[in-house]
């Protein structure tokens, strides 16, 4: 699985390829998110402002963003509950290349002070990518228990075991909308997972990588979770995509954030985050933060983009559901599908079982030895009547 043939944008680019030839394929690969009538879904709202405004930004930014970025940003996020967050929370925050720059700097802080990342056994296939460019070792835990819940005991022993060989460890939490399972955590997972972690101190840290927040069938509990405790003795760290909540793939813009406590002096970690920015990418592309920071004071914008976020949740919600039945139909098994972009099945060798289904002409990516991820956001309900069509031909 290490090819780089099967990276999930090397399909994409196979897949596209056969497009263009004339063909008709059905590319559930790639996580963006499209409209019934295969268009990208796009927010015109936030368009609106890149296009009017980004000429007024080709200068170089401040290499952690600007202030008007990282308060729309936690507020985006946190809403009604922000000035609470600030409140109880000192919140080191730096502008970065899109969520997956966020990992690359959040990893690298870790790598720097001997951390190891733990990370769910079936993941986005991209983390061990990113973890290995910023030189931060890693181990697994295992996602689901056989109830289908977080397993909880299994993320223990990989804690222990973890502290035992590092001075530090970062748990990594994709939620809610699981890439690549669609899997979201209720708050009797969230109540555990923060009784657990809480046992360590600070050598243990959190790192949410809420990429799919917005498309959350049941909101952002982590933060109910959070607020809902006294004192949270261990640190978080928070990736935000842009990419993902307002349709900016090819922008590269997102954030990483900490949630610490107040009494933490954040002045070194936030010179080391200059420091990797400076030493990676320089600085953030600024034509995409001022207009998207300009988006975020504008409150009807942002209420009209967030009408509209929701309705696209609830469609590909639809669609993965009937996917999902659609695998049940032809026996395929798979995880439990509970929103999002994404759902995953199981086969024995899922390279040439995407093989066989390139032949038909359909693309879907293996992630690892036992797994096929399956874009639904690039899905409409007919290709997936089509699919079954096909699945049966």
């Amino acid at each position: 699985m290490k090819s780089m043939k099967y990276d999930i944008l090397s399909v994409q680019e196979r897949a596209m390829a056969r497009k263009a030839e004339g063909h008709d394929v059905i590319n559930g690969c790639v996580g963006m998110l499209f409209e019934d009538d295969k268009r990208l879904c796009v927010y015109e709202d936030v368009n609106r402002k890149i296009e009017a405004d980004f000429r007024s930004y080709l200068s170089y930014p401040a290499v952690l963003g600007s202030a008007d970025y990282r308060e729309g940003v936690l507020s985006w996020l946190f809403r009604e509950r922000k000035r609470e967050i600030e409140d109880r929370f000192a919140i080191p925050f730096g502008v970065t290349l899109g969520g997956t720059g966020a990992l690359f700097m959040v990893f690298s802080l870790f790598a720097k002070k001997d951390g190891i990342l733990l990370s769910s056994d079936i993941r986005w296939p991209n983390y061990d990518t990113i973890a290995d460019q910023a030189h931060l070792p890693f181990s697994t835990y295992r996602l689901l228990s056989e109830k289908g819940r977080l397993d909880i005991p299994s993320l223990k022993e990989a804690i222990e075991k973890g502290l035992q060989e590092h001075e530090n460890v970062l748990v990594l939490v994709n939620d809610p909308c699981q890439n690549p399972i669609g899997y979201c955590m209720d708050r009797k997972e969230y109540e555990e997972l923060f009784d657990l972690l809480s046992r360590y101190g600070d050598r243990v840290s959190l790192l949410m990588d809420i990429a799919y927040v917005d498309y959350a069938p049941e909101g952002f509990l982590f933060l109910q979770e959070l607020l809902s405790r006294k004192e949270v003795p261990f640190g978080i760290y928070v990736c935000f995509s842009a990419s993902k909540s307002f349709g900016l793939y090819g922008l590269r813009l997102g954030a990483l954030f900490a949630l610490l406590d107040k009494k933490k002096d954040i002045s070194t970690l936030l010179e080391e985050m200059k420091r990797i920015a400076r030493g990676t990418y320089s600085c953030a592309n600024n034509g995409a933060m001022g207009p998207v920071s300009s988006f975020f004071q504008d409150e009807e914008a942002k209420k009209a983009v967030q009408e509209k976020i929701t309705a696209e949740g609830k469609r590909i919600h639809r669609i993965g559901t009937r996917m999902a039945q659609v695998l049940d139909d032809l026996q395929i098994e798979h995880f439990p599908y509970k929103g999002g972009f994404y759902l995953t099945f199981t086969v024995k060798d899922p390279i040439g079982f995407c093989q066989k289904l390139e032949a038909k002409d359909i693309f879907f990516a293996p992630i690892d030895e036992s797994h096929v991820r399956i874009a639904v956001s690039g899905l409409n309900l007919e290709e997936i009547e089509e699919f079954e069509r096909r699945m049966h031909a």
